[in-house]
């Protein structure tokens, strides 16, 4: 269990914004709106905010230098379907059991729309459909839930910044989605041949679809390792940065638009994804897998007012999104329980933890995962094979140090057994059968490999 800390709330708020551009703003006059950017499949270490090398996000590095960024957050699952239900309930995937693609979320899970909805918050979605659309369950709690599947920010932005003008004094939760940064890794130009230059797949006719991407995966899953050149990789890196590049864009539109209607600073504006991406720094490529370049995901929360970037060291998890929103808006928590927990006390520096992030995957055969102080334990579910991982030392997990330091492998090994999910799965008791998002699920690489 995380520490949690009685800290009124306003003094939570006054504090966040004494080290920034300009106050908190706690007027009681001030409408209280919450924006969440979620970057399906944005790899934490492709921004520039994160360590990347290349120029991938000046608009998103700019954000983050007005905001708290938590430095190692982890997702509950390595793909859409769990993860993205983590995010907007609060639960690890084994509670509320949507796991796989065609899973329809249960009615009684309650989800953070919900809960802001009977709070008196207008809510809107803007998503791109396949694992996020409205069949899905997700769009529980809000009253508008557009879904735009394979428009990207080109069809999207331009729709959200005319719903940002028509709410600019309401009280709202509005979330963006988009997989603008998942394979194919085609974004337009400039920004797909941005980062290639005289990088070139060695493989002829080689290009990083999601379908040669999909049985690249499922050959590793099989045996198979480093079945892409090197060359290939860079080459689908490069790609892959591009469409960073291009969200970021937009991210630069979208952040001047608020500025230009005067919601910028009331405003408390997230960005995060649901998981990274793998190039082949584990044999495999997408993401399956519960490595951190996988797992870990960036999380930047810019409080109203803004605070000069306040970075948090500790291990977090998405689940935690959901009740720091509600404590950050003054809404009380769902009566039924939920795994998260405000962070809050880590983002006014009144907490040290320790702090643990749990992950699952139905993947190999079922793997989870624990994550603390710079260690990061992998355990199959199957075999009962661990690995670990200083994570601090070694962001991209080459080296697993298990064998020699086979103490501290059991000791997380314990925590994980004492702090995973218990009980029976939550109910899943729909299943998708629309033909149309079962084509959409197939394009992103869903339902062709299971």
């Amino acid at each position: 269990m995380k520490l949690r800390l009685p800290i009124p709330l306003l003094a939570i708020l006054a504090g966040l914004g004494l080290s920034g551009c300009g106050p908190a703003t706690t007027s009681q006059d001030a409408a209280k709106q919450v924006i969440i950017f979620d970057i399906d499949t944005l790899r934490a270490d492709r921004l520039g905010c994160y360590g990347a090398e290349r120029p991938t996000s000046p608009h998103i590095d700019r954000l983050a230098a007005e905001s708290v960024l938590f430095e190692w957050a982890f997702a509950q699952g390595p793909n859409t379907p769990p993860s993205q239900t983590s995010i907007l309930t609060g639960l690890y995937p084994s509670h509320h059991g949507r796991v796989f693609a065609l899973d329809v979320l249960a009615d009684e899970v309650v989800t953070l729309a919900e809960v802001m909805r009977d709070g008196g918050f207008v809510t809107a979605a803007f998503v791109d459909g396949g694992n996020m659309a409205a069949a899905s369950g997700l769009n529980q709690g809000f009253e508008m839930y557009r879904s735009t599947p394979g428009g990207g920010f080109e069809v999207i932005g331009p729709r959200v910044m005319r719903w940002l003008s028509r709410h600019v004094n309401d009280d709202f939760l509005l979330l963006v989605h988009t997989y603008d940064v998942h394979s194919p890794y085609d974004p337009p130009e400039p920004h797909r041949s941005m980062f290639v230059e005289d990088r070139q797949p060695t493989t002829p006719d080689f290009e990083p679809t999601t379908d040669i991407l999909t049985d690249v995966m499922i050959r590793a899953r099989r045996g198979e390792q480093d079945i892409l050149s090197s060359q290939d990789i860079d080459y689908a890196l490069a790609r892959y940065d591009g469409g960073v590049h291009y969200v970021d864009q937009w991210m630069g539109t979208f952040l001047e638009k608020m500025r230009r209607l005067g919601i910028y600073d009331n405003s408390t504006i997230i960005l995060l994804s649901d998981h990274g991406e793998e190039f082949q720094e584990h044999g495999s490529v997408l993401h399956e897998k519960l490595y951190t370049t996988v797992s870990r995901i960036p999380l930047i929360i810019r409080p109203p007012g803004g605070r000069k970037t306040f970075r948090v060291p500790q291990v977090v998890e998405s689940i935690d999104l959901m009740p720091t929103i509600l404590e950050m808006v003054g809404v009380e928590l769902p009566p039924t329980p939920i795994d998260g927990e405000s962070l809050l006390p880590l983002m006014t520096g009144q907490s040290q933890g320790p702090y643990f992030a749990l992950s699952e995957s139905r993947f190999f055969g079922g793997r989870d995962a624990i994550a603390s102080g710079g260690r990061h334990l992998l355990r199959s579910r199957k075999t009962g094979f661990l690995e670990l991982y200083a994570f601090t030392d070694d962001p991209t997990e080459l080296s697993n140090l298990q064998p020699e330091r086979r103490d501290e492998a059991m000791a997380l090994r314990a925590q994980l057994d004492s702090r995973r999910p218990s009980g029976e799965r939550g109910s899943v008791e729909e299943q998708i059968t629309d033909s149309e998002i079962i084509d959409q699920l197939k394009a992103l690489g869903y339902l062709n490999d299971e």
